[in-house]
């Protein structure tokens, strides 16, 4: 399977994301989390993949010392860019392919991020990997949350027949043309631009989880799965709306 996500996550990337919606939901994302996992002051928290720092550098503001974890390095860079007056002690980034452990001195987090859709790029080896660096990352009884994307919601919104597009404020449109596998499970996607600042593709693949598939890749990680929510908040999830409850946010416990 072709690793398209080393070279997906660049500069471009965050222009074309690091904006709008997503920037603007950033802020209650960092509230709910907060309140979800019970952080505070000198709380400890592993960020991976972390990103542009979208939510490591806020919630390194509301007093985590926070580490970032990525694999792009144009992200990593883009983040150190971003970081302001916010010390290494409190707010650092690491540059590492997280299906491999972290070293023995990143361990005793209070708890993981995996946040915005991070899993499912590659096999599903690949995924219990990430979550087994996670979770050995954490100190035991700490909490390891995933925020993803989940298969009834895909199917709803595809169901729509509507293509998705957004318009960035210089002008540009950005259009994704995706194709769902219903046998293997993947989206086969791509995003087209065009705009005053010149036009281009990036095609992704990856695998949209059913939420009983992704429970499993947490209890085959060694995690313990305890709640499921409405994406980066408190709020239970619940299968019902139009849009099937949303995203979905999933909090597992390791085991003491």
């Amino acid at each position: 399977m072709s690793a398209w996500w080393e070279s997906f996550f660049d500069a471009e990337y965050v222009r074309l994301w690091g904006h709008g919606e997503v920037a603007s939901a950033t802020a209650a994302q960092a509230e709910g989390l907060w309140t979800l996992l019970g952080l505070q002051e000198g709380s400890r928290v592993l960020d991976a993949p972390c990103g542009y720092g979208r939510l490591s550098k806020p919630l390194a503001l509301r007093g985590a010392t926070v580490l970032g974890v990525d694999q792009s390095a144009a992200l990593l860079a883009h983040a150190e860019h971003d970081r302001g007056d916010l010390p290494p002690a409190r707010l650092r980034y690491l540059r590492q392919d997280l299906r491999q452990p972290l070293g023995d001195h990143e361990s005793g987090f209070d708890c993981a991020l995996n946040i915005f859709s991070s899993l499912g790029y590659g096999s599903e080896d690949d995924d219990v990997a990430i979550l087994t660096t996670l979770r050995r990352a954490v100190r035991p009884g700490g909490w390891v949350f995933v925020e993803t994307n989940h298969r009834d919601l895909t199917v709803t919104l595809l169901a729509r027949g509507l293509a998705p597009s957004q318009r960035m404020p210089d002008g540009t449109l950005v259009v994704e043309q995706p194709r769902f596998d219903p046998i293997t499970g993947r989206m086969e996607t791509c995003w087209h631009w065009w705009g005053p600042s010149g036009h281009g593709q990036k095609p992704a693949s990856f695998r949209v989880y059913t939420a009983t598939e992704l429970v499993g890749l947490l209890e085959r990680a060694g995690l313990r799965f305890r709640s499921a929510h409405r994406g980066c908040s408190p709020q239970p999830f619940r299968a019902e709306g139009g849009d099937l409850g949303g995203r979905l946010g999933l909090l597992a416990e390791r085991p003491a």
